[in-house]
Parts: structure tokens; C-alpha cells; sequence
């Protein structure tokens, strides 16, 4: 009986050191998470997977001209972001300093991180830092804050993120003719509780590092007179196109072709629109957005050799219920026109262009405007002159205020055949979306 009376105290004796351990270990973990609490850091981060159906079939299963759901027919791990930030806010001098981090993983990171050049010529690497910044409010007035790093753009109203967007696709003007992060210094200065003025400059769109000798001036004028109306007006305007060192396949031979896109570091790329939010009812929300781009030596198309393209769009979402509860349900939807008038934004081809991937079609009689491949042509710096049409209607459901799933149908149109029907090209393609998203 000794030896089992032995093992029986041995035992009780262990349960009684891990019970001790665990409760160490638990309050450790209560005391980190308290500390940081304290210190002010905010964790964050979200999951989503999505798959898509191309009614069209495409033999290449690609979502012609799509950005982030480019994959047809198919499921597709899109993107796992992590976040970790600390708000700068009024206060003591280290409640004015603060920072943001977020780094995305994931099949959306192959494009984003292209558009950035981190590694220009490349789309296969799932890994990206969407923002990286630090900020610091000066006590000046109500409080001039100055960010600096990598941080998303003032222009626009879309973001990379599918859980900050309406709806699961992303429109054509954000994947083709707006920036998805800058790099340089900011400055926000609220002059009223109702307006507020940024300002900054930066290396130009998706620039890591500067791919020519100028920066680019941003702006937004944020107002908001009403609870129920606001408008922000933003704006860029500096030299985009790469004097050959860094992107659209010119690094091989270090200096730009003769006429083409992209390729004059002197031009000037200037952008202007708004984003105008008007909320009839607590439950509806109406968004427009008027968008206008116009770029020196930049298109082919016409004789000034400028790149012009435009687009409006329109946002509304209904709330059947309160979005923060169990079983919140609500109805997206975006209807947008977006001309490429100079064909410089569509169908050119090149990893930091279109997201990583030349998807346009090819089609027969466009000689004289573009290859008939659809894609760009360096010697002649000819893209494909086209108006984009797009509706997208967009049914979500969160089974819990952490859990959001999304079902949702878009319809395609363009003045070329830019799509593929199997292996003929089209003029239009349907889409079908199933997306679930975790937030933690």
C-alpha cells in the first residue's frame, strides 16, 4: 500500500504545482494585457476567405479588370491583417505620441504588395505592409497632428481592406485609378468640431521609395455641418511616371522608351474629387463620389498626348438592424461609371498598374489603339480607350458582431470586348461572391 500511497501523493502534489503555475501564468497574462491597456495599444485584426464564380467561364479564370477578386472560380484565402496601434490624443506629451502598424498575409497582399513596389516585377509574395506610421499632436491651437511613414491615401472612399468597404469587390476606379498607400508626412489640423484640413506630401501613388526626382501634394477639406450630410473634397497633384529606374518593365534597360506611358518624370498627374455622405434615415446611408484624373504625356490617344479618365460612383446601404447586435442584416449597393478616355489606366498591363496581372481580353479591330493582345505597348505607349459600367448588389449577414458573411452579384460592362466568354471575347462579365470575414 505505501508505494500506491506514494504515487497518490506525488500526484496530488503535481496537480497542486500546475494548479499554482496556471494561476500564475493566467495572472501574468491579465497583467500584460492590463499593462498595455494601460499604455494605450489597441490589437486588431481580421480573416477572410471568399469564392467566386465567373458566369462567363473564363478559359484564363480570371475576372477580367477585377482587383483583389481577380481569381474566377475559385476559393481564395484573401487576406489575414494584424494590427497594432496607439491613437495619439490630447494630453501629456506621451498621450500626443502614438503609431500604427498593420501587415496583411494573404492572396490580396500579392497585389497590394506589387502596387507598392516592394518588390517591383513580382506578384507572388503574400506579404505587405499596408501602414506603418507614427504620429504626434502638437499642442498648437485644437491640435495640429503630424503623421509620418507609410499610411492609406486621402483619396477616394474604398480602401485594400474588404471588411472597411460596403461591399466584397472592390470598384474599377479604386482598382485602376486611385492610389492604395503613400509614404512621406502629413499634417490634420481640425479648425472646428465640424472641419478639418489635411495636407501632405509624399514620394507619389504606391511609392515606397521615390521612382523619380519629384513628390506629390495631397489634400483633403473634410465637412461635416449636419449629422446626416458630410463632404470631403480631396486631391493630388505631382509627377507620377518612373524616369526608368524602378517600374513598368523599364528597370531592365534603366531608361524609359521613347514615348512611352509612364515614362516622363517631368509630367504632371493631377487628381480632384469628393466624397459626399448623405444619411436620410438612421437605417440608410447614401454615398457619391465624383472623380476626376488628368496626366501629362501619358496616353497615345490624342494629340496633346494627355491622359484624361473620370468616373462617378454611387454607395447605398440599408440597415435592417442595429449592426452591432447578433443577426444584423443590411443591403449594399454600388453602381459606377468610370471612362478611361486616353487608355492609360486600363487594359496596359504591368504588375503596379493593374494588380499584378495584364486580365484584359483580347479583341479583334482595336488595331491602331491597342495590341491585340490587350496589353501595353512601350514603343507606342498605347493602352485600350474604353468606359467601364459596373453594378454591384451586395447582401450581408453577421451572425455575430465578429462574424461577417456577404453574398454578391455583379454585372461588368464595357465599350470593348475586354472579357472572355470561355475563350471568346466580350463585352461583359456576371459574377456571383460567397465572402465570410472574422474580426478580432
Amino acid at each position: 500500500m505505501k508505494p500506491v500511497r506514494s504515487r497518490i501523493g506525488i500526484v496530488i502534489g503535481m496537480c497542486a504545482l500546475l494548479s499554482l503555475l496556471g494561476s500564475n501564468t493566467v495572472s501574468a497574462a491579465e497583467d500584460a494585457e492590463s499593462i498595455w491597456t494601460t499604455l494605450g495599444f489597441k490589437f486588431s485584426g481580421s480573416a477572410d476567405v471568399a469564392y467566386t464564380h465567373n458566369f462567363n467561364n473564363p478559359n484564363t479564370n480570371l475576372n477580367q479588370l477585377r482587383i483583389f477578386d481577380s481569381q474566377a472560380n475559385s476559393f481564395v484565402p484573401h487576406m489575414m491583417v494584424i494590427g497594432v496601434e496607439r491613437p495619439a490624443m490630447a494630453g501629456s506629451a506621451m498621450d500626443r505620441l502614438g503609431f500604427r502598424a498593420r501587415i496583411g498575409f494573404g492572396a490580396d497582399a500579392r497585389y497590394s504588395r506589387a502596387r507598392t513596389n516592394y518588390q517591383p516585377g513580382t506578384d507572388n509574395n503574400e506579404l505587405d505592409v499596408q501602414e506603418l506610421y507614427a504620429e504626434y499632436i502638437v499642442p498648437v491651437g485644437n491640435g495640429l497632428k503630424i503623421q509620418a511613414g507609410e499610411m492609406y491615401p486621402l483619396t477616394g472612399f474604398e480602401v485594400v481592406n474588404s471588411y472597411e468597404n460596403p461591399n466584397f469587390s472592390r470598384s474599377f476606379t479604386f482598382g485602376l485609378a486611385q492610389p492604395f498607400a503613400v509614404t512621406g508626412i502629413r499634417f490634420i489640423y481640425p479648425f472646428t468640431s465640424w472641419a478639418t484640413l489635411s495636407m501632405g506630401v509624399n514620394n507619389g501613388w504606391d511609392n515606397i521609395e521615390d521612382d523619380n526626382r519629384s513628390k506629390t501634394f495631397e489634400y483633403l477639406v473634410a465637412l461635416t455641418p449636419h449629422e446626416k450630410f458630410g463632404v470631403s473634397i480631396y486631391g493630388t497633384y505631382g509627377s507620377e511616371q518612373s524616369n526608368g529606374n524602378a517600374i513598368d518593365g523599364q528597370a531592365g534597360v534603366g531608361v524609359c522608351v521613347n514615348g512611352a506611358t509612364r515614362c516622363d518624370p517631368s509630367a504632371k498627374r493631377t487628381v480632384v474629387g469628393a466624397v459626399i455622405t448623405i444619411k436620410p434615415t438612421d437605417k440608410d446611408t447614401i454615398v457619391l463620389e465624383p472623380y476626376y484624373g488628368n496626366e501629362g504625356n501619358a496616353s497615345e490617344q490624342s494629340k496633346s498626348h494627355n491622359a484624361r479618365w473620370n468616373a462617378f460612383l454611387a454607395y447605398y446601404t440599408h440597415d435592417f438592424n442595429d449592426q452591432q447586435q447578433p443577426h444584423a442584416f443590411s443591403y449594399r449597393m454600388r453602381g459606377e461609371i468610370f471612362e478611361d478616355a486616353g487608355g492609360a489606366r486600363t487594359c496596359i498591363g504591368g504588375t503596379n498598374v493593374n494588380g499584378g496581372a495584364d486580365t484584359c481580353a483580347t479583341f479583334p479591330g482595336a488595331v491602331g489603339f491597342a495590341p491585340l493582345d490587350g496589353a501595353f505597348n512601350t514603343a507606342t505607349g498605347r493602352g485600350t480607350r474604353q468606359t467601364l459600367w459596373e453594378g454591384t448588389f451586395t447582401f450581408q449577414y453577421k451572425p455575430a458582431p465578429s462574424l461577417i458573411t456577404r453574398a454578391e452579384f455583379r454585372y461588368d460592362k464595357s465599350g470593348q470586348n475586354v472579357f472572355l466568354y470561355g475563350q471568346r471575347p466580350t463585352n461583359h462579365q456576371e459574377t456571383l461572391a460567397f465572402h465570410v470575414i472574422y474580426l478580432f
